[in-house]
């Protein structure tokens, strides 16, 4: 039977209807420290070339960190002054989390979106102001249009935190770049001691980050000739040809490579629609996943752990509920099948 639940934070929100988590204490370690979910030059997958594998190293730190554990709904609702309404790992990436907040149901107010690992350069650095939250250096980017408070991580990765009001026809009470200033304040101390995934600040425990989407995609690489291996995030990694491509002249054919993504999303199956053939599902290896064209190359959702399946807001639908997923990307749906194949061999067997 599907274990179906709420995100909750081990201590802060128990309350709150979540799609992911619920806080306990910090992390256990802090952000350069050695773990099973992290990566030193050892581990890093061996397709990798060598100017790619300090942002590989990067990036398997940073996937370690559990981005809806840096979140604090108790502090969001003190700056707010709103109630939690959820908090969703985001279908872009496992190293994303929004927090929404909401005066009751359908009264959206402000939506508070964090990304772990962002890139973050001096140059961006040189461009934005730096200020200390809480005791803790960050970086303001401030402009008529939005706001956003970026923590280093290292010289050139960061956590980043933006935000949104919405719901509403009056401005908000205060403005965006006071809300994320005060909101910060109080994240300092969990920030301060990045929650790692499996540190238990957050169930259910998301599983996947443990793993490298690079080991996904190297099962790829002698599909490409000179293959290999770049991160582009904590939870991205895509194997492509050294050899340039030609040029696409089919609009529906996408670029020539394969890109792995954890994320967590819904139910795939929905993709399927009669009198369509679009969208497919295939089982590998006990493995449930849906094969879907799209209007420039082809995307498979590879079901994950549908044991673990997270409820989103009040909606209690088997649709509406999340799972984590294996996001492979390809340039056609010819090889997909194949790919799916060759990724669940070497990381999804059950």
């Amino acid at each position: 039977m599907v274990q179906r639940q709420r995100f909750r934070l081990a201590v802060a929100l128990c309350t709150m209807a979540m799609a992911t988590a619920c806080f306990s204490g910090g992390g256990d370690q802090k952000a350069g420290e050695t773990s099973s979910g992290q990566q030193s030059d050892k581990q890093v997958e061996a397709g990798v070339p060598q100017e790619y594998r300090a942002k590989a190293i990067a990036d398997g730190k940073n996937r370690a960190i559990d981005a809806c554990g840096l979140h604090d709904p108790d502090a969001a609702k003190e700056v707010t002054g709103d109630e939690g309404d959820e908090i969703v790992p985001s279908t872009s990436g496992l190293q994303e989390c929004i927090l929404r907040m909401h005066k009751g149901e359908f009264q959206s107010t402000w939506t508070f979106y964090l990304e772990v690992g962002v890139l973050y350069d001096a140059a961006s650095r040189k461009n934005d102001a730096p200020e200390k939250l809480g005791g803790m250096d960050v970086f303001i980017s401030e402009d008529e249009r939005r706001c956003e408070v970026s923590k280093p991580l290292d010289d050139n990765y960061v956590i980043q935190l933006h935000a949104t009001a919405s719901g509403e026809d009056n401005a908000p009470a205060k403005p965006v770049c006071q809300v994320l200033r005060e909101y910060a304040t109080k994240l300092a101390p969990v920030w301060q001691e990045l929650p790692k995934h499996g540190s238990g600040r957050t169930k259910p425990e998301l599983t996947l980050p443990k793993l490298d989407p690079c080991t996904a995609a190297a099962a790829t690489m002698d599909m490409f000739e000179e293959g290999f291996l770049e991160t582009s995030g904590p939870m991205t990694c895509t194997a492509r040809s050294a050899k340039p491509s030609p040029p696409v002249r089919d609009r529906s054919v996408g670029r020539n490579e394969v890109s792995v993504t954890w994320t967590m999303n819904t139910n795939p199956a929905k993709l399927i629609k009669a009198g369509d053939n679009s969208a497919r599902e295939i089982t590998v290896e006990g493995r449930k996943a849906v094969i879907s064209k799209g209007s420039s190359g082809c995307t498979t959702y590879i079901v994950w752990d549908p044991e673990i399946s997270v409820v989103q807001d009040n909606r209690s639908t088997d649709d509406d509920s999340l799972t984590q997923q294996i996001r492979v990307q390809t340039a056609t749906c010819d090889t997909a099948e194949e790919v799916t194949k060759r990724i669940v061999a070497k990381v999804g067997k059950r």
